[in-house]
């Protein structure tokens, strides 16, 4: 995986070399492996290189097969094969053990700008077609890896690494209020195509980018689906069958290195890939060196424990990092790594942060179990958003064919999926109180407060998500490029053949509890984890009397020494609540959360080396 970056003139005159030297020399830190830059006139690519898999051993970017044209990519492709195959189709032929970056490029000189419909996997790409004078970018299906871009005078830049773009001498640190009031009232920016800053912007999730002839066109070329025609197979033997097929290849393909980590907690989703991946690599009858790590807490020694059976069941080394004692920490004055944009908690009070660094000292790759929820577990509530967005047909039929293969009347889940929708509609907080009134008004942040959750209904089955940022951004949260941590997170239950599959066959019995990775996972589970119902977490015990006294301390003079902070937060109001732990609820504790995360992230960009670089370049 890599760091990338693009800059192209709508002129003809040349590029700014040191300029493009710069920003990825500033790229070092997501890619010690390799370093390399590309220019030709008015346009010019750099590359900083982290290996990740086998096939990258040999990699070599900017690369090019014939001198016209040019690519640099972050991507680990899926399904490579297949992919194999399709060229050989085409009459086209590439080694089997070629780097994802190679096949990519084939991908682009078979299909042209189709290409992305016949790549799976977590890909961002610039390429420069030198025949056509064309740059095409490109960003994978569900936005695992991010891409950003900016447009100032003549020149366009392209990274997948947003502060790289900062150091563009012309781009401005002028703040994008929308961006700041979502953070402020959802922990993160409710809009695909933007970022916290105004001068840049964000390729959205299965969009490509073009520019030619000095202009720029952004469109999509997949979208999620609600639903796909069903499948309906006759014996429920085959659905287990068929699902365990893809999900082992989902990580297979997610496992091509000898030394990763895995997060594992006490559920069925993260126990399931760890004991298929540790199934995986000892069927290559080669060394290798797989880790698990657990965010251990004293309030879930439970959950520990089950986690630690998995562990102890498939033999690999246990480790474990404390969670607790994250509320008390105090934010140093200046943080070890410098967020692009705010997260929904201040780094050092969060501790996946912690967890993230064990596993990157371990080694480059952790598999993840995100996305397990919404593949599988929203069965009993999937008529909801069926329903309200017209698929009546649809699901009549998944009703039908479960009496036509189980001979029993369907359960319709009506009782359980309103009492969940209304569960979720009453969670919703009331909109924060310590908002600047002034920035409420301008921003109609009361409106959107209410548009946005409003929306969710369509969230709590299956994919839902899938529709908002939510799930880009959290993949951002993690890419190395936000956490300066040189750590590649894999996702397979974001994988593009597993998640087409799931959405097609019958939601019940299937995806009720999690059903068919329960029965998948027979005799390869302990039982009591694959038997447990699924744990929902709850907040801290303790954490409003916390707050109660720091409130005086660190956040006073947090927020206090926020120069700018007052254009967004009424300090006063939100110090005063943090003295009266009564009114420190279950749901405004995340509010309150991102309003100081936010403070921070204000305070610190004052002291980071953006400006600094900025300075240099003007020299």
């Amino acid at each position: 995986m890599s760091g990338i970056v693009g800059l192209i003139k709508s002129s003809n005159e040349p590029i700014n070399l040191s300029l493009l030297h710069q920003m990825t020399d500033f790229m070092a830190f997501r890619g010690p492996d390799a370093q390399a830059v590309w220019h030709k006139g008015k346009v010019g690519l750099g590359h900083t290189l982290l290996r990740t898999t086998f096939e990258q051993e040999h990699e070599q970017q900017p690369f090019t097969l014939d001198d016209q044209v040019w690519i640099v990519a972050d991507a680990r492709l899926d399904g490579r094969k297949d992919l194999l195959a399709a060229f050989r189709a085409k009459g086209r032929e590439s080694a089997k053990d070629a780097p994802d970056i190679e096949l990519v490029l084939h991908a682009y000189l078979t299909w042209d700008i189709a290409c992305v419909d016949h790549l799976m996997g977590d890909f961002v790409f610039i390429i420069w077609d030198e025949r056509q004078q064309r740059l095409f970018c490109g960003r994978d299906q569900f936005g695992i890896l991010p891409f950003y871009y900016a447009q100032v005078n003549n020149t366009l830049i392209c990274s997948n690494t947003l502060n790289c773009i900062r150091l563009h001498p012309q781009i401005s640190a002028k703040l994008n209020e929308q961006a700041v009031g979502d953070h402020l009232l959802f922990g993160m920016n409710m809009e695909f195509k933007t970022t916290i800053y105004a001068d840049i912007q964000r390729l959205a999730p299965a969009h490509t980018l073009i520019w030619s002839d000095g202009r720029v066109r952004v469109q999509r070329y997949w979208q999620l689906q609600r639903c796909l025609p069903l499948i309906r197979y006759q014996r429920p033997e085959e659905y287990v069958e068929h699902f365990y097929q893809l999900f082992e290849q989902a990580i297979a393909d997610r496992v091509r290195t000898d030394t990763l980590s895995t997060h594992l907690s006490g559920g069925m989703d993260s126990t399931s890939i760890a004991t298929i991946a540790q199934k995986i690599l000892a069927a290559r009858g080669k060394p290798f060196d797989f880790q698990a790590f657990t965010l251990s807490s004293e309030q879930e020694q439970q959950e520990d424990s089950y986690a630690g059976l998995v562990a102890r069941q498939i033999g690999i080394p246990h480790n474990f990092v404390a969670a607790d004692g994250h509320l008390r920490a105090v934010p140093p004055a200046q943080p070890q790594t410098y967020l692009p944009e705010p997260s929904a908690s201040i780094p050092n009070r969060d501790p996946f942060m912690e967890l993230t660094q064990l596993c990157a000292a371990h080694g480059r790759v952790v598999l993840t179990g995100f996305g397990g929820d919404p593949a599988l577990y929203f069965g009993e509530f999937y008529w909801l958003e069926w329903l309200k967005h017209g698929l009546i047909g649809q699901w009549l039929a998944v009703q039908l064919h479960y009496f036509s293969v189980y001979r029993r009347r369907p359960t319709f889940y009506f009782r359980q999926g309103w009492e969940y929708r209304q569960k979720i509609a009453q969670s919703v907080p009331p909109s924060p109180t310590w908002i600047n009134p002034a920035f409420v008004k301008r921003m109609d942040l009361e409106a959107r407060w209410e548009k946005i959750n409003a929306d969710l209904l369509d969230q709590i089955s299956r994919y839902g998500m899938g529709n908002s940022p939510y799930w880009s951004n959290l993949f951002a949260w993690a890419d190395p490029g936000y956490s300066s941590i040189q750590l590649k997170h894999y996702f397979p239950f974001f994988d593009l053949r597993l998640v087409n599959y799931l959405i097609a066959i019958p939601p019940v019995p299937w995806l009720v509890k999690k059903t068919i990775l329960r029965e998948a996972m027979q005799e390869r589970l302990p039982e009591a984890v694959r038997a447990r119902p699924k744990k929902v977490f709850d907040n801290p015990q303790d954490y409003s009397k916390v707050m109660q006294d720091m409130a005086r301390g660190w956040i006073s003079n947090l927020l206090s020494e926020t120069q700018i902070l007052p254009e967004y937060v009424d300090s006063y109001e939100l110090l005063a609540l943090l003295t009266k732990p009564e009114e420190i609820t279950p749901g405004n504790r995340f509010l309150i959360e991102r309003a100081l995360a936010l403070a921070y992230w204000l305070r610190t960009q004052k002291t980071e080396n953006i400006s600094a670089h900025k300075n240099a370049l003007l020299i």
